[in-house]
């Protein structure tokens, strides 16, 4: 062990103790808190959830920094001399021990060159590795600023370090160029385009992390959503964030926008491009006015009483006008019943020789009306609350209702596509149309009567109705996280879209509507977009975010190697695409081509896979349930078990944002063709950052097994 190591690890230990005694602290502060007797009023109650809520927020953020406490050191010309980690800590004397990666005083050990030193004499990045007995230091880099450097290269050799299941935690390894668009406004939709290996993902989460950190007070009534390209995806960085010791984060697919519905299946190519074409939201408000079924004559309706009670066509209209264009559809069905009740209550009184402008009358009126059961159940009819899968499942499965709806925005042989069997399931293009369709709808919660209303008016509202909006509960009692997640409706302070070439125009509409406050963080490589209705470029993406969008693009990538880079663009060349701009900093292993049989391939993975590392084979989508007979036992793992094995078996999509040491690319061909302009061989051929194999399998049956 060398001195430098020896010396920092001396810090660590150090720091570690502190972090475990303050971690101890606040466990003790939140058993007493649960245990001191409280006053039984209200306001004392919320005070205590909202300490408690706190105290463990702070516990979490220690608990999951601890794991590698410090990863730099900052030595200034004038003697000053902190380390950085991921959160701060001071000792038993008050003094500074550890400075938090976020506070302004850190920011040198990102933004300093030597052309701009910031002052600093010394930058020391620290690694350190996870063991049973706490953080153990592995190497120091140190890099000084008394002359001239041609370039910082610790960026290049962090990424030398094996894979290790999860997102690589390379913060001490940000480059100036990144650090910019970490610390830019709130206020604005940050685009962050580049190719593969450039470090967008990386800039997304950290932005997150400095974002809750520089916003805390904002952002803790809000949250952050992270939208990411797959659940694979979600798995694999999911522990950054809590790393850095935040937790208010929601992170979500496109397929988890309507939290009722869970997608199982995938549309045809064309069927995924009509669905996900702007137009649709123009079907689904169709669709969702056709509910409101108003007669087209006179009604005449028989008390149980035996009272005639007459509503004319005309008056009938009337209730509805403006309605459906200035509310939402259950909005806009209060204000109707209470507008036809109050007709009938006049026409009764007239047709029954009372003043029709007596109010006190027809009030009365009102309410023997609202307790007449055929009364309810004709103006229930005309105005019934319904949910966003009654109307998306009528719309694809009726014929006459898509004519109806849709014959006016699509050609018929688009909209006339679109009808599916009733018992089809539901698929990931049919989100964004849910999503719509709640939106058009509203919540549907009955409201409860004013005192100054009949008290039987509300069971107009809920007697043939059910809810569409279920109780969530007692609210104060969950984080900002789990609430976030069951609220279809959550407003966040941020957003941000990992991958986001691959959302179609009826997807970002959903995702708009939960940044109405236009602060976003998007990253994608249009190059890459796969999906038949994915944005060609960012205005057709991001048009509703009007002039608020800035722009950044990365060049440079640190984790592919030259010899993969030129290999995946002449595989995208010669499947019709056009490769980014990416200039990449490594060089590595030749890129192997192998030919073999499909009971060859177990074998060969194995063997090619990095014992000190993580390996990944990716296959075509045609393949990979077979793969599962072919590529057996605890060396391979698919879904959900994927990451935890030593070797991954994914799709092209489901390893989009991805990063394996060494990847095995299995019949390259096929993926080169499953997707528009070679989008899936390039995602495929750039997931490695030391070794590619492209695997070519002999002519045989996948289906014997």
């Amino acid at each position: 062990m060398s001195g430098n190591v020896r010396e920092e690890q001396g810090f660590v230990d150090r720091a570690t103790t502190l972090v475990n005694d303050h971690i101890s602290y606040l466990s003790s502060r939140i058993d007493a808190t649960k245990q001191a007797p409280g006053t039984g009023t209200g306001q004392d109650e919320l005070e205590r959830e909202a300490h408690l809520d706190n105290l463990h927020q702070q516990l979490n953020a220690a608990l999951a920094a601890r794991k590698r406490i410090c990863f730099g050191r900052l030595r200034f010309t004038t003697g000053e001399d902190n380390h950085v980690g991921r959160i701060g800590l001071r000792g038993e004397d008050g003094e500074v021990v550890l400075l938090d990666w976020r506070a302004p005083h850190a920011a040198a050990f990102y933004r300093a060159t030597m052309k701009d030193p910031m002052g600093l004499a010394l930058r020391r990045r620290i690694a350190s590795r996870v063991t049973s007995h706490g953080p153990e230091v592995t190497h120091v880099d140190d890099e000084t600023f008394e002359s001239e450097s041609a370039i910082d290269t610790a960026a290049a050799k962090a990424l030398d370090t094996p894979r290790d299941g999860r997102m690589a935690d390379i913060l001490a390894t940000i480059a100036a160029d990144q650090d910019a668009i970490i610390r830019s406004p709130l206020e604005l939709v940050t685009v962050v385009e580049g190719g593969p290996g450039t470090g967008k993902t990386v800039v997304a989460l950290h932005r997150a992390a400095w974002l809750l950190y520089t916003y805390r007070e904002r952002l803790s009534r809000d949250g952050v959503l992270i939208v990411g390209p797959s659940s694979v995806f979600l798995q694999y960085i999911d522990q950054v964030l809590p790393s850095l010791g935040e937790t208010d984060v929601v992170l979500l697919t496109p397929d988890q926008f309507y939290p009722t519905v869970r997608p199982t299946s995938d549309d045809q190519l064309e069927v995924a491009r009509i669905k996900g074409d702007a137009r649709m939201a123009r079907v689904i408000e169709s669709a969702v006015a056709a509910r409101v079924r108003i007669p087209s004559s006179d009604l005449i309706i028989r008390t149980t009483t035996g009272s005639t009670v007459r509503i004319t066509v005309d008056q009938l209209h009337q209730a509805a006008r403006g309605l459906s264009k200035s509310r939402n559809f259950h909005d806009g069905r209060d204000p109707f019943l209470r507008r036809v009740l109050a007709a009938a209550a006049k026409n009764l009184a007239r047709d029954t020789g009372h003043d029709p402008e007596d109010d006190d009358y027809c009030q009365d009126l009102v309410a023997s009306l609202v307790e007449d059961a055929n009364m309810r159940r004709e103006l229930n009819l005309m105005w019934l609350p319904t949910t966003a899968e009654r109307v998306v499942h009528q719309l694809l499965t009726n014929e006459r209702t898509l004519q109806a709806a849709a014959s006016s925005v699509l050609p018929e042989h688009e909209w006339r596509s679109l009808l599916r069997d009733p018992q089809a399931p539901w698929t990931r293009d049919d989100v964004p149309l849910l999503d719509e369709a709640a939106h058009a709808l509203g919540p549907w919660t009955p409201p409860t009567a004013p005192d100054s209303e009949p008290a039987g008016y509300r069971e107009l509202r809920a007697e043939d109705a059910y809810r569409v909006r279920p109780d969530r509960g007692d609210q104060s009692r969950s984080t900002l996280a789990e609430r976030a997640l069951d609220d279809r409706e959550w407003v966040y302070g941020h957003v941000i879209v990992d991958e986001a070439q691959e959302l179609s125009a009826m997807a970002w509409r959903a995702i708009a509507r939960r940044a109405t406050r236009r602060s976003m963080t998007v990253v994608g490589d249009l190059q890459q977009a796969a999906h038949p209705a994915a944005a060609r470029n960012w205005d057709a993406a991001l048009g509703w975010a009007g002039d608020r969008v800035e722009r950044h693009t990365l060049t440079v990538t640190y984790r592919i190697t030259r010899q993969i880079a030129q290999t995946a663009t002449d595989l995208l060349r010669q499947a019709g695409g056009t490769p980014p701009e990416l200039t990449p900093i490594r060089d590595g292993a030749p890129v192997h081509r192998v030919e073999l049989t499909i009971d060859e391939l177990a074998t060969y993975a194995k063997t090619a896979a990095r014992p000190d590392g993580r390996s990944a084979v990716i296959v075509a989508d045609e393949t990979f349930d077979s793969m599962r007979s072919y590529l057996p036992g605890e060396h391979f793992g698919f879904d959900a078990a994927a990451l935890d094995a030593p070797i991954a078996v994914v799709t092209a999509q489901q390893s989009k944002g991805l990063e394996f040491d060494c990847v095995m690319v299995v019949q390259p061909e096929l993926l080169s063709e499953q997707r528009p302009l070679g989008a899936d061989i390039y995602v495929a051929a750039t997931r490695a950052t030391q070794e590619l194999h492209l695997v070519t399998i002999t002519p045989g049956d996948y289906s014997e097994r």
